[in-house]
């Protein structure tokens, strides 16, 4: 059985779950739905309107009088977001419960989406030819030197993953009126930042430099109706560590206790009062794993009107809209300008040299990139750009995670 140790109105919690919204049909009002309900809620439902095809296709002008944005939204138009220690079981309890809220999961992203290409190319293949501030890192770095130079960036790069796949899960829900349930977000992120500055892994100009990155860009995305923490002692998260024996993981000197204990400090300390000014804050302890009805029920439970919320402060305050058409600005925003916004993420600062690539390493490794391209020609497009293997090019205008980095270009 789990236990709730904190929730809405107790303790650390209180309430910021509101309603994407139902937009009126009459007049520009927009009027929220309260509570969010289970699937055994659900039944006899009518379907909502089929989903728009945001994954490959643009938000246009024109949609506003041809697509049935307002008739897709329903109480369970919503945004979760799951955090915790590592190992305490985020994947499975967001399929569980994303299952009985009828909610899409949206997986965390990982360095394969960054470094895989559309053919199956990992560029990290090419980091024994490249110096150390030209290669591309992913979390094996940090786990294997956690006080090595790319620290760091590893952490940066994190960061824009989890910023990454939150835009996705709004645009989602955006387009199609489903909620969905986040394994983490861009709001918790800092916790590993402010440890790893804590432990010694990264220099306190390093922090303040990953803290300015947070302070220019989290004000663009809405923040989520609900966080569950779920809640794992760090003698336990050790001894999972130990047994599943990931490659870098297990006798990795970065995760120590200490710094597992560090990361959870912060969570409890700083993290979860500080989204519990925003969003319900459901807190379980999660050692034994528990009733994921338990969960739907305490979710079902939370209060999600606007009106009543609205003198608590900045509760609901991201997802109190008055019209339709700011609901529409924010989907042209999540849908056609994501990698717009993650760029946007990383200001420019000469004083921390850690996050600087120098005039050789860079000439280094656009020759490396051109041996490559000659070898293969079409690895100098974007993915899904490649005139040698990917068809329709001529037509596709969506962005890609290849415009992220700086290795690519399209046609």
């Amino acid at each position: 059985m789990a236990l709730v140790l904190s929730r809405g109105g107790v303790k650390l919690s209180s309430g910021f779950l509101s309603g994407l919204c139902k937009a009126s049909q009459k007049g520009h009002e927009v009027t929220q739905v309260a509570f969010i309900s289970g699937k055994k809620l659900r039944e006899n439902r009518p379907p909502r309107p089929p989903p728009f095809d945001y994954k490959n296709r643009l938000y246009r002008p024109w949609h506003v009088w041809t697509d049935p944005m307002e008739k897709r939204f329903d109480e369970n138009t919503r945004v979760i977001v799951v955090d915790g220690l590592p190992t305490v079981g985020k994947a499975k309890f967001c399929k569980q419960l994303a299952e009985e809220l009828e909610m899409y999961h949206v997986p965390a992203m990982t360095f394969d989406h960054l470094y895989v290409d559309g053919h199956g190319f990992d560029y990290r293949s090419l980091n024994p030819k490249l110096p150390i501030d030209a290669q591309y890192v992913d979390l094996n770095n940090f786990l294997k030197d956690p006080k090595g130079r790319n620290s760091i960036v590893v952490q940066l790069h994190q960061y824009g993953l989890r910023y990454l796949t939150y835009i996705d899960a709004l645009a989602h829900v955006l387009n199609t009126g489903q909620g969905v349930v986040v394994e983490r977000s861009p709001w918790s992120d800092h916790v590993f930042a402010k440890a790893m500055a804590t432990c010694g892994y990264i220099s306190k100009s390093c922090l303040d430099y990953y803290q300015s990155c947070n302070s220019i860009s989290l004000h663009r995305i809405l923040r989520p109706h609900v966080c569950i923490y779920l809640d794992v002692p760090v003698d336990t998260v050790k001894t999972r560590i130990e047994k599943r024996c990931r490659p870098f993981e297990k006798d990795s000197p970065a995760m120590t206790t200490g710094f597992l204990n560090e990361i959870e400090r912060v969570y409890k300390e700083l993290a979860l009062p500080d989204i519990s000014k925003h969003a319900h804050l459901l807190v379980y302890d999660w050692e034994n794993e528990g009733i994921i009805d338990d969960v739907v029920d305490d979710i079902e439970a939370l209060d999600c009107d606007p009106d009543a919320l609205k003198f608590y402060g900045d509760k609901l305050i991201d997802w109190r809209f008055t019209t339709p058409d700011e609901v529409r600005g924010a989907r042209t925003t999540y849908t056609n300008h994501k990698y717009q916004l993650i760029a946007g993420c990383f200001t420019k600062r000469w004083d921390v040299p850690e996050v600087l690539r120098s005039g050789q390493s860079s000439a280094k490794l656009q020759e490396v990139l051109e041996e490559l391209y000659e070898d293969d020609p079409g690895k100098q497009y974007g993915r899904g750009f490649d005139p040698t293997r990917d068809k329709g090019i001529l037509w596709k205008i969506k962005e890609t995670a290849d415009d992220w980095l700086p290795k690519r270009k399209q046609i």
